[in-house]
C-alpha cells in the first residue's frame, strides 16, 4: 500500500507497486527510451545493447549493470527475443525487398543475431522460394533493361540479383526463365 500525502496529509492510498529497480533515475529513463526504441520495430538484442550504450555515453554515465538490468527487463516485458527478430527480418525482407538467404544471413549477423542459437528456426527460413524471391526482385528492372541487348541484360540481371544475395544457381535460373519468355 502506498500513501500520497500533500502537506502532511494523505490525500489517496493505492496497491501500487513501487518499482523493484531501486527508483534509479538512469534506469526508468533507459527503460522508457529503450521501450521507444523497440515500439518503432522489433530489434535484436545487440541494436538494444548498442542503443542503451549510446545513450548512457550522451547522457555522460557510466554504469554498465545497468544496461543489463533493462535488457533483462525488457526480454521479461517480451520485446527482446532474437528468434522472433530473426523472422521478422526475414519476412519483411522477401515482402517489401526480396533478397536472397546469403544476404539475409549476412544481415543477421551484422545485427548480432547468434546464428547457432537459430539455426532450429533456419528450417522455417530456408523454405524461403528464392528463386520466386528473385523474380519479384527482378520485375521493375525487367521493364527498365527491356530494350538493352541480350548480353547486356543477363549481364545487369546477373550482377543485380547477385547483388541482392542471390546464389549462381538461382541467378542462371532466373536469367533462364526470363530468357524463355522472350
Amino acid at each position: 500500500m502506498v500513501e500520497h500525502t500533500a502537506g502532511g496529509r494523505v490525500v489517496a492510498r493505492s496497491n501500487r507497486v513501487t518499482p523493484t529497480m531501486d527508483t534509479n533515475p538512469t534506469y526508468e529513463r533507459l527503460l522508457g527510451a529503450s521501450i521507444r526504441f523497440v515500439s518503432y520495430r522489433p530489434r535484436s538484442e545487440k541494436e538494444i545493447r548498442n542503443f542503451l550504450q549510446k545513450k548512457l555515453t550522451r547522457w555522460k554515465i557510466f554504469g554498465g549493470t545497468v544496461v543489463q538490468k533493462v535488457a533483462d527487463r525488457l526480454a521479461e516485458l517480451g520485446y527482446l527475443d532474437d528468434a522472433k527478430f530473426a523472422a521478422w527480418w526475414v519476412e519483411q525482407r522477401q515482402t517489401f525487398k526480396p533478397k536472397g538467404m546469403r544476404l539475409i544471413t549476412q544481415e543477421l549477423k551484422a545485427k548480432g543475431v547468434d546464428l547457432r542459437q537459430f539455426s532450429s528456426d533456419r528450417g522455417k527460413i530456408d523454405m524461403i522460394d528464392e528463386i520466386e524471391a528473385a523474380k519479384r526482385a527482378v520485375q521493375k528492372k525487367l521493364t527498365l533493361w527491356e530494350k538493352l541487348p541480350t548480353l547486356d541484360r543477363k549481364k545487369k540481371l546477373s550482377d543485380f540479383l547477385s547483388r541482392r544475395g542471390f546464389t549462381y544457381d538461382t541467378v542462371e535460373r532466373v536469367i533462364d526463365s526470363v530468357a524463355k519468355k522472350e
